[in-house]
C-alpha cells in the first residue's frame, strides 16, 4: 500500500458505551446518504470513496472502530495537490451526518485543534495561510519523498536562470532554447550526446513548466514512497532517454524539450503496479480512471503539432517496462542481489536500445563533416546539395542544343551525359529525404523528386525513340513535357530560384 504523501485529513472521536451500539451500520448507512461507494466493510471498519465530480477523484474515506474511539481519516487519490479544503469538508460531512444519529460528539483533544464543524469555519486568512504552507511543503525534501521535489526545483531554477539570461518565459526563441540544451537531431547526433538528458530539464514558456511540474509533483508523491528513492531517480533518468531517444528516431526536424518524456515514464511505472495489483486497491479504480482521461488526453493532444508525441508514448512505454521489472524485484525483495542484477540489467537495456536506435537514424552530417573537416548543419548542406542540382541539371540539359555526328553518338550523348546527370540528382533527392529540415522544405524535395523522375522517364523515351527510329513515342513524349511543364510552374511559385532561371526547352521540338 502506498505511505500517502498527498492531502489528507484524520480525526478522532471519544464515544459512550450508547453511542457504539449498531455503529458499523449506522456508519454504512452515512456512506449509503453522502454518495460514498463502500469498497470493504468488516466488523470495526469501513474504506470507500467519495463520488467522482469536477472537484474531486473520489477522495478515499477510511472509518476505524477501537474499544471507545472513531478514527475517521479522508485521504486525496487523484490529482489533488492540494485538496482546497475537500478532505476537510469530506469529515464535516461525515460527522455532521453522524451527529444528527446518534447525538452530541466528543472530538478529542490532541485532534480538536485541526477540526472544525461546518458551522464553526475557519476563517479565509487561516485557510489561506494553510493552502501556501501545503504547497511549500511540497518542494521540501522527504525521507520517501526526496528527488521528487529535488528534480522540480532543479526545473524551476534553470527556468529562472534562463529568463534572467534574457529567455522569452511565455514564447522563448528556438536559439534560446538550443543554447540551453535542448534536442534537436542534427546536433544531438553529431558530437552534442547530452542533449538527450539537458533537454529533460528545459522548458518552452511558463505554462509548460508549470503544467509538467504539477504532473511530476503528483506522480512523484505517489511513486517515490513505494519503490524507494534511488529507484525513483534511476526510473526517471532511464525514461528520460528513452523518451528524447524516441523524439529523435520520430521527428525529423523539431527542437523538444521539457520533462514530459520522463514524466510519462513515471506514469508508465504507476499503471504496471496499477494493473499487477501493487497498489492499494481502494485507490485503483479513481486512480485508472484519472490516468486513463490525464494520459488519453496528453496523447491525443500529442498529435497536434508543437507537441512532441514521440517522447509521451516512448517515455511511456519504458515506463511501463521498467514497472514491471520492478515488480518482479519486489516480489523477491528478499533477494538484495537478484535486486541489483535486474537493475543493472534494465539500465544496460536502455543504453543498448538508445544506442541502437540513434545509430539506425540517417546522418548524413558526419559523413560531410569528416570530408570537410568542420562543422556543417543541415541548412548549408541542403544549399550545398541544391548548388550540385543546378550545376547537373544544367550538364543534363546540353542535350537540347547538341547536334549529334550519327544517331550512335546521340544515343550515347542521351544515356552517358544527360542520363548520367539526371541519375545523380536524383540521388541528391533521395539523400536530402533523411536530412532534419522543416516539412516546408521537404515537400518542396518531394515535388524536385517528381520533376527528376519525370526528366528521366523523358529522356528513356526519347532514346527509344532515336533508337527505333520511330513516332510512336511522340504522344507519350508530349504527355511527358506537359508534366514537366505543369512541375516547373509548381517550383517558379516557390523558392527554388536555380529552376526558374533556367531555360527548359522540351526535346520534341529540337529533334
Amino acid at each position: 500500500m502506498i505511505k500517502n504523501l498527498l492531502p489528507q485529513k484524520n480525526v478522532s472521536i471519544e464515544l459512550n458505551d450508547t453511542q457504539k451500539e449498531n455503529l458499523i451500520k449506522i456508519i454504512s448507512d452515512i456512506f449509503f446518504e453522502l454518495n460514498w461507494t463502500i469498497n470493504k466493510q468488516g466488523e470495526t471498519e469501513i474504506h470507500g470513496n467519495t463520488s467522482i465530480s469536477l472537484t474531486s477523484w473520489g477522495e478515499t474515506i477510511i472509518v476505524n472502530l477501537t474499544e471507545n474511539k472513531l478514527n475517521i481519516s479522508s485521504k486525496c487519490v487523484g490529482n489533488q495537490l492540494i485538496d482546497w479544503n475537500k478532505n476537510q469538508k469530506n469529515i464535516n460531512s461525515f460527522v455532521n451526518t453522524l451527529q444528527s444519529k446518534i447525538g452530541s460528539l466528543k472530538i478529542l483533544d490532541e485532534i480538536e485543534n485541526s477540526y472544525q464543524l461546518e458551522d464553526n469555519v475557519s476563517k479565509p486568512p487561516k485557510k489561506i495561510k494553510s493552502q501556501f504552507l501545503n504547497l511549500i511543503d511540497i518542494f521540501i525534501p522527504k525521507k520517501n519523498y526526496f528527488f521528487t521535489p529535488i528534480l522540480a526545483l532543479i526545473n524551476i531554477i534553470i527556468f529562472i536562470i534562463m529568463a534572467i539570461d534574457g529567455t522569452s518565459i511565455f514564447n522563448p526563441e528556438i536559439e534560446k532554447l538550443i543554447f540551453w540544451g535542448a534536442n534537436e537531431r542534427s546536433l544531438t547526433l553529431n558530437g552534442e550526446l547530452w542533449r538527450i538528458i539537458t533537454s529533460v530539464f528545459i522548458h518552452i514558456g511558463i505554462i509548460h513548466l508549470i503544467m509538467n511540474m504539477y504532473a511530476l509533483l503528483f506522480i512523484g508523491s505517489l511513486l517515490e514512497p513505494l519503490i524507494g528513492k534511488y529507484k525513483f531517480l534511476l526510473v526517471y533518468i532511464l525514461t528520460a532517454i528513452a523518451a528524447s531517444t524516441s523524439s529523435l528516431w520520430w521527428n525529423t526536424f523539431s527542437v523538444s524539450a521539457g520533462a514530459s518524456g520522463a514524466i510519462f515514464g513515471l506514469f508508465g511505472v504507476f499503471i504496471s503496479f496499477l494493473i499487477f495489483n501493487q497498489v492499494d486497491k481502494n485507490i485503483r479504480k479513481p486512480m485508472l480512471m484519472y490516468l486513463s482521461i490525464y494520459l488519453g488526453f496528453n496523447l491525443l493532444n500529442g498529435v497536434k503539432e508543437g507537441i512532441d508525441g514521440a517522447a509521451h508514448i516512448g517515455g511511456l512505454i519504458s515506463g511501463f517496462i521498467l514497472g514491471l521489472s520492478l515488480i518482479y524485484g519486489i516480489k523477491n525483495n528478499q533477494s538484495k542481489e537478484l535486486n541489483y542484477w535486474i537493475f543493472g540489467i534494465i539500465t544496460f537495456f536502455t543504453f543498448s536500445l538508445s544506442y541502437l536506435t540513434l545509430d539506425s537514424i540517417p546522418n548524413p552530417l558526419k559523413k560531410y563533416q569528416n570530408r570537410l573537416d568542420s562543422k556543417i548543419n543541415y541548412f548549408e548542406l541542403y544549399n550545398l546539395k541544391m548548388k550540385d542540382f543546378s550545376m547537373y541539371e544544367s550538364l543534363a540539359l546540353e542535350i537540347e542544343h547538341y547536334s549529334p555526328e550519327s544517331k550512335e553518338d546521340f544515343l550515347l550523348f542521351i544515356k552517358d551525359r544527360s542520363g548520367y546527370y539526371w541519375n545523380k540528382n536524383l540521388k541528391i533527392v533521395i539523400e536530402i529525404e533523411s536530412y532534419s529540415l522543416p516539412e516546408e522544405i521537404l515537400i518542396k524535395n518531394q515535388e524536385l523528386k517528381k520533376y527528376t523522375k519525370l526528366r528521366i522517364k523523358q529522356l528513356n523515351l526519347l532514346y527509344n525513340k532515336v533508337l527505333h527510329e520511330t513516332d510512336d513515342f511522340d504522344q507519350k513524349i508530349i504527355e511527358i513535357n506537359q508534366e514537366i511543364e505543369f512541375q516547373i510552374s509548381i517550383f517558379c511559385s516557390q523558392i527554388f530560384d536555380y529552376i526558374c532561371h533556367s531555360k527548359y526547352l522540351l526535346f520534341l521540338s529540337s529533334l
